[in-house]
């Protein structure tokens, strides 16, 4: 986790840093999403989580995706790029982390009711 949080601050530092922190306007959904993008993206380049990075980039740009072409975000990419300190970056990818495990526990729970519904129908044959 330190190298990621790590490969974080370098991320944030290479777009440009951040100036002192002030308060934000709500996320869209589009920059909210950007931002998981981003730090999942950071994830995927360190081998012990490449995995897990690699499935939330996948999950992320899917849900880009839905609402437009995702060649759409790259200055929505830019702007939040520039907002994000190596804090809020940790931040973020906590959110992220959150967000996905949440979606993974209502998939796992959608199939665990299905699974149960069709056991009486398969008993049957």
């Amino acid at each position: 986790m330190r190298r990621v949080v790590s490969l974080l601050a370098l991320t944030a530092a290479l777009v440009g840093g951040v100036g002192p922190a002030a308060a934000q306007a709500p996320l869209t959904a589009d920059q909210a999403d950007v931002r998981c993008l981003m730090v999942m993206q950071v994830v995927a380049r360190d081998p012990k989580v490449k995995e897990q990075g690699a499935k939330g980039v996948i999950f992320y740009t899917g849900r880009l995706s839905g609402r437009g072409a995702v060649s759409r975000i790259e200055a929505i990419v830019k702007a939040e790029a520039a907002k994000m300190s190596p804090q809020q970056a940790k931040i973020e990818l906590q959110r992220c982390s959150n967000d996905i495990n949440a979606r993974g526990q209502e998939l796992n729970a959608v199939n665990q009711r299905l699974a149960a519904s069709a056991r009486p129908a398969a008993a049957k044959k």
